[in-house]
């Protein structure tokens, strides 16, 4: 019961670090959310079933669209998808399928509710004054 417990948190705490970085544009945090959901959506079983899976190829195709709109290029997709693919399989070597694609599904629902997360530009001078 220990282990299942330490297996949690060290998924929790892995996906939260990659769920929580901010992307360095509008259209990385897209592509991530893209690839993201096509990662989870090629290695991980579809616990909402046939439904879901289709909600999440719908929102990845939205986020690729977006993505594009804002300048993505086939090698931005890319990184975007050896990237995203890299965190899940990384995550699943650690605490194992279940853990680390519930917390990816967790983490593409929670990114989907709420506008695109981009890295703050460094802070600008107070009234042109450094």
């Amino acid at each position: 019961m220990k282990n299942a417990y330490v297996a949690a948190l060290l998924a929790a705490t892995l996906t939260a670090c990659a769920a929580t970085t901010p992307a360095a544009s509008p259209m990385e945090a897209h592509l991530n959310r893209y690839a993201g959901a096509e990662a989870v959506a090629r290695n991980c079983p579809a616990y909402g079933g046939y439904g879901s899976i289709a909600a999440m190829r719908s929102d990845a195709e939205n986020n690729l669209a977006r993505a594009r709109a804002l300048g993505a290029k086939e090698t931005d997709i890319k990184q975007a998808r050896e990237r995203m693919n890299g965190q899940l399989m990384s995550a699943i070597f650690l605490v194992g399928p279940p853990d680390a694609c519930n917390s990816f599904v967790n983490g593409l629902a929670w990114a989907g509710t709420t506008p695109a997360v981009v890295k703050p530009k460094a802070a600008s001078p107070i009234n042109g004054k450094k």
